[in-house]
Formats: C-alpha cells, sequence, structure tokens
C-alpha cells in the first residue's frame, strides 16, 4: 500500500563555491528563474506533491531563506530551520533531521536542484511520492558517453522512451556497476528515505575530505543486501542542477516568461 508522505527535508547549507563570488551575498538557492528564487519552484513542487511539512537545512550565513519564506503559511504550509557546518557534506542535512522527521518516511530535496515535470502529467516527486519503497530516488538517463562532471552517478540505465512515465527499477548489488554500459543513471536531487538512513549515515565513514556522503551511506545500505528503487524521469521533463552558472543560465533560459 502507498504510505502517505507529508515531511520534507530541505538541504539547503551549500557555500556555492562554484558560483562565487555572487553567493557570498546571496545563496544560490536564492537566485531567480523564471520570475521567483529556485529554492520557490521547489516549495512549490513539494506542495504540489502533497508535502505539509517542511524542514529547510541552512547555514549561518543563508539568513536571506528564512527572511524570505517566514513560517511557511504564505504557502499553507508549515516550515521549521536548522542550521548545519558548512563543509560537512549532503548527509549532514539528513543527520540534523532525525528527531524532526518523528521515525516517518520523508521527503528529501536538495535547494538548488529545480525539476519541471512535463505538461500534463504528474509530476515526478509525486510519482515518487506514490510509490511504495523508503529508499527511491528520482533519476536522470544520460548516454554514457555525456555524463555532466556534476552528477552522481547510480548504475547502468535502459535508453530513455517516449510514451508513459518510465517504469521504477530496483538497484540491488549486483546493479550498481555501470562499466561498459551505454545508458546510466544519475541521482536527481529527490529522495524518499525511511528511518534506516540515519543509522546507514552513522555507519558509513566521511569521506578524506571530512564530508559525509548521503550516496555513500545508501551504498553500504545496498551491499547489505537492501535495494533501492529509481524512478527516472521523463525525457521531456526539465531538471537543472544549478550548482554552476552554465546550468544555472540554461533554467533562466528554459523558464523565462
Amino acid at each position: 500500500m502507498p504510505r502517505t508522505i507529508t515531511r520534507a527535508v530541505v538541504a539547503a547549507g551549500g557555500a556555492g563555491t562554484k558560483m562565487a563570488p555572487i553567493t557570498r551575498i546571496l545563496p544560490k538557492e536564492m537566485l531567480p528563474a523564471g520570475g521567483r528564487p529556485i529554492l520557490e519552484h521547489l516549495v512549490y513542487e513539494l506542495r504540489t506533491a502533497g508535502i505539509t511539512d517542511v524542514l529547510l537545512v541552512i547555514s549561518a550565513r543563508k539568513p536571506q531563506i528564512p527572511a524570505y519564506f517566514g513560517s511557511g503559511t504564505a504557502y499553507g504550509m508549515d516550515f521549521s530551520y536548522r542550521v548545519q557546518d558548512e563543509g560537512a557534506g549532503p548527509g549532514a542535512p539528513v543527520l540534523a533531521a532525525e528527531t524532526w522527521t518523528g521515525g516517518q518516511p520523508f521527503v528529501l530535496a536538495f535547494g538548488d536542484n529545480l525539476i519541471r515535470g512535463a505538461a500534463d502529467h504528474e509530476t515526478p516527486l509525486k510519482r515518487l511520492v506514490g510509490g511504495t519503497s523508503n529508499c527511491s530516488i528520482l533519476t536522470r538517463v544520460f548516454p554514457a558517453d555525456s555524463i555532466p562532471a556534476h552528477e552522481t552517478l547510480l548504475g547502468a540505465a535502459d535508453a530513455p522512451k517516449t510514451g508513459p512515465g518510465p517504469a521504477p527499477v530496483a538497484f540491488a548489488r549486483d546493479l550498481l556497476d555501470h562499466a561498459g554500459a551505454q545508458w546510466v543513471h544519475a541521482c536527481a536531487a529527490r529522495w524518499v528515505l525511511g528511518p534506516f538512513v540515519f543509522e546507514a549515515l552513522r555507519a558509513c565513514p566521511p569521506r578524506p575530505s571530512g564530508e559525509l556522503y548521503l550516496i555513500d551511506a545508501i551504498r553500504h545500505w545496498i551491499a547489505a543486501g537492501n535495494h533501492l528503487t529509481a524512478l527516472p524521469l521523463r525525457p521531456d521533463d526539465l531538471r537543472f542542477n544549478c550548482d554552476n552558472w552554465e546550468t544555472y543560465h540554461d533554467a533562466v533560459a528554459a523558464l523565462r516568461p
């Protein structure tokens, strides 16, 4: 049976060094695209998927975010905020939310990623939330010879097809190797996670940089015999990882009124 998910954790604590110097003044999540901040697009995306309670995990250098969004009442939602240390890695916002999630499955969304579903179709996040797995992720399928350098890869994929939404793919221990594949799943910054993730993160060592990575914890968890459900975006869904100027400019152009 599909479960009801009403909570989301938004990771918005990154320093935005690839987009300096502007990000020393304005968080990358607050850069405008299509007439509103990138992060506001995410708020509407979450609301459309049935999310009512949001925890925004930010750094101390981003007071503009709570100043702009406030309590969330303007969106018919309830917003809370936590401050994390910069440079702690993308797994840190998840650990910071453990108590707040109340032991229930939740959405994890990265605030610098903008996703716009294809017209006349259920939004990608709503499809993800409507599933049954407590470890699932949206993915974008790329040709193996033209994967953007900043993408996090999962494993081999089938070539994307037009028509109905792509079917979910289960990634078990033997499917994470994408060596020699023609098409590859890349993480698309929207997850559904269950309480298992907190123990998985605590059991996963940080990288040499000291950063804790969610994908490392998930890989360890899969290696222990569990599986991850990947839900590919449709070919006509838009997704922009706005952590660099090139992709941000693409988002601005695509969403220009």
